[in-house]
């Protein structure tokens, strides 16, 4: 790890000499001076500056996420808004995992493992199956779907997220910067970007554990999407199993003609 920041490091730094060169010799080049000159190099500048301290937020972020996708963990999430949850997301790899959102009107679940993926839910009130869980076994292209359920709680997807504003930092003025924080006693690491202007300036944080699990999401400014509660690298076993008393279905197997 510490030979590839280092690595890193001096490739952003050739690579920062070599546009600021670049900047200089298009000036004299072209023949530009005065304020016009100075402010397109200074603008050059800052576009550099924000993609190389952004590139080194977020590698800092997405090289712990990754390290996490072959370990086992147990995370417990709350959200906020107008419906705030309560978010089980569990990993055993290869093929284990599971994923349950609770809300005050019932329990969702996608589980997956050996035996298939499992689509799972009950309601809290207002029938008289409440409380009762019911289960079906997703096929084909409805295991994608089903995993797309869960894909917020994932490092991977929050990794696609800042790669696409590393890129922004560089065109459109936006800046990542890392900071920390502690949430429900977890230190985390976090990418802070800011985008816009004042008054519309724009800011979210994508936070992680020492283990890379994500520990705090906010998106443009808004109270926190959801935040870590609770982690344990041991899930039990029950967690990736259908519920007890499950009435199970299987959806067909989609049919081309």
């Amino acid at each position: 790890m510490t030979r590839s920041i280092r690595e890193g490091r001096t490739r952003s730094s050739a690579w920062r000499k070599t546009v600021l060169v670049a900047v200089v010799v298009a000036t004299t080049a072209l023949g530009l001076t005065g304020c016009s000159a100075i402010n397109k190099a200074a603008n050059a500048v800052k576009a550099v500056h924000n993609l190389v301290h952004g590139s080194a937020a977020i590698d800092q972020l997405t090289s712990k996420m990754q390290s996490s996708d072959t370990s086992a963990y147990d995370v417990t999430y709350v959200t906020t808004g107008s419906a705030p949850a309560t978010v089980r997301f569990a990993v055993d790899p290869p093929h284990d995992f599971a994923f349950d959102d609770t809300t005050s009107t019932g329990e969702f679940q996608v589980l997956g493992g050996a035996a298939g993926v499992f689509e799972c839910s009950r309601s809290s009130s207002g029938s008289s199956s409440a409380g009762a869980w019911s289960c079906v076994k997703a096929q084909g292209a409805e295991v994608d779907t089903d995993k797309l359920a869960y894909a917020l709680y994932s490092g991977s997807y929050w990794i696609d997220f800042l790669k696409i504003y590393s890129v922004a930092a560089a065109l459109h003025g936006v800046t990542i910067s890392s900071a920390t924080m502690s949430v429900n006693g977890f230190n985390l690491q976090c990418a802070v970007v800011v985008s816009g202007s004042k008054p519309n300036e724009q800011t979210s944080e994508v936070c992680v554990t020492s283990q890379g699990i994500l520990g705090y999401v906010s998106v443009s400014a808004r109270s926190a999407d959801f935040e870590i509660q609770s982690f344990s690298p041991s899930p039990p076993a029950s967690l990736f199993q259908i519920p007890a008393g499950a009435t199970v279905s299987t959806l067909p197997t989609p049919t081309t003609s």
